[in-house]
């Protein structure tokens, strides 16, 4: 059976002196060439403080609507306000050939005044008279995410570009983050077929026998089984755009049949505001707040999907197969 590569951030960070990289790097090299999705292990995150985060986010998603829905797009402050607060079923909409998700979201990001640029403020969040530990659960997640995955990760994959380590921290000093929390109802649990955004995304499953994330990885779609104790990292469109097309952004999706409910939290990574990405071997000049805005957009207005989902096409049996699923 086709499987992802496992990468160890731990070895990933050992650089023992060498500007070079060691094996490891050499992997996370060819994974990227390869696949662009791989699980994450040695990530240092406790397993009790993600099941923490799970059970809390299970609990909000299970309060009745209209508590929810005080903590909605409309009521958030932050430019775009579809960047932040709860999303209810069939309310975003990742490939347009199959219409709106069938899934609940709650996005938030990193914490800053009210400000005038996008993506950037406060988030109108439960507090635990609400949804106890759900606000407390996810930001002590975000911060350990921010400070034992997100530089490491950015250091391993400018060694195994062959730069410096260091060659991408100025451009991540003050980082946009699109953190989320995704309820997939039980039998009928979809996100479409897309491609992220930024830079990487920190994915974290909650643990099931049976997957519903798939991979369009090596010219097939593939099970990303769950791993325990593993996170699985995928490529966004910015770092295909930044390593112009050396490294591919990965398509994927979720359909989820299984009679429990399924939490997942991705974590979307991008650069500081407004940072201008330069496409390796090229004098372009890309501004990656403007691709988040279009992505946006993409998602919220046209309704056309995420980053690259138009590429993204549907066969009719993938279609009838959906259409048959319980609703």
């Amino acid at each position: 059976m086709k499987t992802l590569p496992v990468i160890s951030l731990t070895k990933l960070t050992d650089l023992n002196g060498s500007k070079s990289g060691n094996q490891e790097h050499k992997r996370l090299y060819n994974t990227c060439l390869d696949h662009g999705f791989f699980y994450l292990k040695d990530h240092g995150i406790s397993a009790d403080l993600v099941q923490q985060t799970i059970d809390s986010s299970r609990n909000f998603f299970q309060l009745p609507e209209d508590i929810k829905k005080a903590y909605g797009q409309d009521k958030q402050t932050v430019y775009p306000n579809t960047s932040r607060g709860y999303i209810p079923l069939y309310g975003e909409t990742f490939h347009e050939e199959v219409g709106p998700d069938p899934k609940e979201v709650f996005d938030l990001g990193i914490e800053h005044p009210p400000s005038d640029k996008p993506f950037t403020g406060p988030t109108l969040i439960p507090d635990d008279t609400v949804a106890p530990g759900f606000a407390a659960f996810h930001y002590q997640l975000q911060g350990e995410i921010l400070t034992k995955i997100v530089p490491h990760l950015l250091r391993g994959l400018a060694v195994a570009l062959n730069l410096d380590a260091d060659w991408f921290d100025p451009y991540f000093d003050d980082p946009i983050l699109i953190y989320r929390a995704n309820y997939y109802p039980p039998e009928y649990g979809i996100a479409g077929k897309h491609t992220d955004t930024g830079i990487f995304t920190v994915l974290i499953q909650e643990y099931f026998p049976t997957p519903s994330l798939r991979v369009y990885a090596k010219n097939a779609w593939i099970d990303a089984v769950c791993l325990e104790d593993a996170f699985v990292i995928n490529l966004g469109d910015m770092l295909q755009y930044w390593t112009n097309g050396l490294f591919v952004s990965t398509a994927h999706e979720v359909i989820h049949t299984s009679p429990n409910s399924r939490v997942s939290i991705p974590v979307f990574v991008f650069p500081n505001s407004n940072t201008i990405i330069e496409p390796m071997g090229t004098n372009e000049k890309i501004n990656s707040t403007n691709i988040m805005l279009e992505n946006f957009n993409s998602v919220w207005v046209t309704k056309t999907g995420a980053g690259r989902a138009r590429e993204l096409k549907y066969s009719e049996h993938e279609k009838t197969k959906l259409a048959r699923l319980p609703k």
